[in-house]
């Protein structure tokens, strides 16, 4: 449905720009011990580096958000509708399969572009001028064209943790603000955002430590020789060096960012497919 996947890159461009300083902030305070919580990073980035550090790095997931949204949302209305016929009020059961499959396939597409993010995000005033292009080309030289998974494969699971619970959230609370006789039309924007950021932040709460050890994978060797013999050997070092807290370490940041970022992109996918379904002068659907 090509529907679904035109709101898909609509809602992963307005959740990329309203998160991503968020994003900056939770990568640092994943893969670095100099700051002392949320709020002292912030401040120390904007004083040291400038504000537009905040936004260091949106470039390669702005490049890539376009198509991994389209496969996410388009992925989850196509598989929604194969194992649900009633799009109308899909079973909760029915939205977690759409969701964790779209997951899957959304991974593969983000971890590349995540590699690189999360690089960029913390080579801080070390590289002023280093850019995407530039990451790429120290990876290829370094580490070979396999240095591109690198982390690969954590990225996948943390989507298929997180995405099944993202969508089935989401479509248990909208229903619940519907209630036995409200329409989807009859929903206001208000309450679109408030499932929306939810959802994110129910998502990311549950599957943080696979995150904080996708961040340390992706960076480790980057400047030097790697610490870290998988994703496996990251979880135990950490564990054993910093307990769980360190595998919490960001999360403020991550909860902080998840409510706007999708408080924008669902409501955004809603609203975008539900456009384009009166265009086509098609019954509306409920997302």
């Amino acid at each position: 449905m090509t529907e679904g996947y035109i709101a898909g890159s609509v809602a992963g461009a307005a959740g990329l720009v309203v998160g991503h300083p968020f994003d900056t902030i939770k990568v640092r305070l994943q893969t670095s011990q100099v700051y002392n919580g949320f709020s002292h990073c912030c401040r120390k980035i904007i004083v040291d580096e400038g504000a537009r550090t905040l936004y260091k790095g949106m470039l390669a997931p702005l490049a890539g958000v376009s198509a991994m949204n389209a496969v996410f949302f388009g992925a989850y209305t196509g598989v929604l509708q194969y194992v649900d016929t009633d799009m109308e009020t899909p079973k909760i059961s029915s939205t977690f399969i759409a969701g964790t499959v779209s997951g899957l396939l959304a991974g593969f597409i983000s971890g590349p572009t995540e590699l690189i993010k999360c690089r960029l995000q913390v080579s801080g005033t070390l590289d002023k001028k280093r850019g995407n292009i530039d990451v790429i080309r120290h990876i290829l030289k370094t580490e070979g064209i396999g240095g591109m998974r690198r982390g690969l494969g954590i990225t996948v699971s943390r989507e298929l943790v997180s995405c099944g619970f993202y969508f089935a959230t989401y479509e248990w609370m909208i229903q619940w603000f519907r209630g036995p006789h409200k329409r989807i039309d009859e929903l206001t924007p208000i309450h679109m955002i408030f499932a929306g950021g939810i959802s994110g932040m129910l998502s990311w709460g549950i599957n943080y430590p696979i995150d904080v050890v996708k961040s340390r994978i992706q960076i480790d060797g980057m400047d030097g020789p790697r610490r870290y013999k998988s994703s496996y050997d990251c979880f135990k070092s950490m564990k054993a060096t910093t307990g769980w807290s360190g595998l919490y370490r960001g999360v403020s940041a991550t909860l902080m960012r998840a409510f706007p970022t999708n408080a924008a992109m669902l409501p955004a996918y809603s609203m975008t497919l539900n456009f384009l379904m009166k265009l086509k002068g098609e019954r509306e659907l409920l997302y």
